[in-house]
């Protein structure tokens, strides 16, 4: 098997960042690791990297950018998210070039979900946009009404949870200089009460004394899909806090310090607060995108006709960026006894399912009563059969309705998997997903 690494690390001796460069192996994104700017561009070239990590510990920040500016040059117009592990305190000019900048120390599990998220939003940005020309060309516009509604224009909204305490204050007023918006909820309750009823940027939690309100909080916000994407951030004092590894395993976005610098604090949760923005904004096209002109009536999916041209514009840009595509199909059976309204009342239910199933940016289409297909960005053939096996798992327990109320059916599922080939073309993979 080809090696293709997908991940390229810039560092020699952080313990944090190799740590991190080991956790992302493990999830599928396979890391190069370059000790110095020369090995980093042999291996930019090399590999068609998707995202890189670079220690500016070691090469200095300066160096760094100039190193980041190359790689770009690179990337020849290829989505290229890089991330950049930096000391505390004020930047060299040109920093604008990193997604995201993060403050020693740094935990590995903290690098690996800024540098998939970072990923994921690059990898939704030019999906976003991927779309928007294959409607342009159908004649098609994005609907306004959805950008709109999610422009994420204003000032920026932070909503801090936790108990009084000065650095808070101290954190408020750097935050409003900049024009942010500011709301403290001093108890968990109330805390919950904002999220339900209102959207954030981001969230500062207070965990100086005690850690347990601010990781219930963050553990909740993590398994509730509106609130999956908002950062959270904790404030500590890190010379007692010990509970690092819980933090980020329970979803934390990042530590701040109560003894740091304003400015650092700032720009840390508005930088989070930016990423979070960028989400929404692309979110936003994406649900632009879904026009009657493109929208299959009964399944809510794309119709087959905007699945074909847009797979074609698909598998053209994943070969010109040398990026992984795959293709999943799934038939769904329904059992013999079942009556002919409530076979078709449950494949329009699954086609719903579907849609909320899968990533935004991916693309889903119900290709013929009872057969479905979706087409994942980014993803490799091992990537996409944990995905299918997923959505299959939800299905599965699963109860449609038969007209017999002791007696509802499942679904019987098949499923194909099969990742892009060289040279090969939309029509061609969906061929063979169709035929193995």
């Amino acid at each position: 098997m080809d090696f293709r690494a997908r991940i390229l690390v810039v560092a020699d001796k952080s313990d944090a960042i190799l740590s991190a460069a080991a956790r992302l192996d493990h999830a599928g994104l396979r890391t190069v690791q370059a000790r110095t700017g020369e090995e980093a561009e042999i291996a930019a070239a090399d590999f068609s990297v998707e995202g890189v990590l670079i220690d500016t510990l070691e090469q200095g920040f300066e160096n760094a950018v100039r190193l980041a500016h190359r790689l770009r040059e690179c990337a020849k117009g290829r989505p290229l998210p890089i991330l950049a592990v930096a000391e505390r305190g004020g930047n060299a000019p040109g920093d604008d070039i990193f997604a995201s900048i993060l403050r020693t120390p740094v935990h590995p599990a903290q690098l690996e979900a800024r540098l998939q998220a970072a990923l994921r939003v690059a990898l939704m940005e030019e999906e976003a946009v991927q779309r928007s020309k294959t409607m342009a060309e159908m004649g098609e516009e994005v609907a306004a009404a959805s950008l709109s509604r999610r422009s994420g224009q204003g000032p920026v909204s932070v909503l801090f949870a936790g108990n009084a305490a000065p650095q808070f204050i101290a954190l408020k007023n750097a935050l409003e200089k900049t024009g942010a918006n500011v709301t403290a909820a001093m108890t968990s309750f109330t805390a919950f009460d904002y999220l339900h009823d209102r959207s954030f940027d981001a969230i500062v939690l207070n965990a100086l004394k005690e850690n347990e309100p601010a990781f219930t909080i963050v553990a909740a916000m993590r398994r509730n899909t509106r609130l999956f994407h908002v950062p959270a951030i904790l404030l500590v004092d890190s010379s007692t806090f010990n509970a690092a590894d819980e933090a980020f395993a329970r979803g934390a976005s990042d530590l701040l310090d109560a003894h740091i610098d304003e400015d650092d604090a700032r720009q840390r949760i508005l930088g989070l607060a930016e990423e979070r923005r960028r989400h929404e904004r692309t979110k936003a096209i994406f649900e632009g995108v879904r026009t009657h002109a493109v929208i299959d009536s009964e399944s809510g999916l794309f119709n087959p006709q905007f699945f074909a041209r847009h797979l074609g514009r698909m598998t053209r840009r994943a070969r010109e960026i040398g990026r992984p595509l795959s293709l999943a199909v799934l038939r769904a059976g329904v059992p013999a006894a079942i009556s002919r309204p409530y076979r078709e009342s449950a494949r329009r239910q699954l086609g719903g399912m579907l849609r909320h199933l899968v990533r935004a940016e991916d693309m889903a289409s119900r290709l013929a009563p009872g057969a479905f297909a979706i087409v994942l960005p980014g993803a490799d053939k091992a990537m996409a059969q944990i995905a299918t096996s997923r959505i299959e798992g939800v299905i599965d327990c699963t109860a449609f309705e038969s007209g017999d109320e002791e007696h509802p059916f499942q679904l019987e599922l098949e499923s194909r998997v099969v990742e892009l080939r060289a040279r090969e073309t939309g029509e061609g993979m969906l061929r063979r997903a169709l035929n193995q």
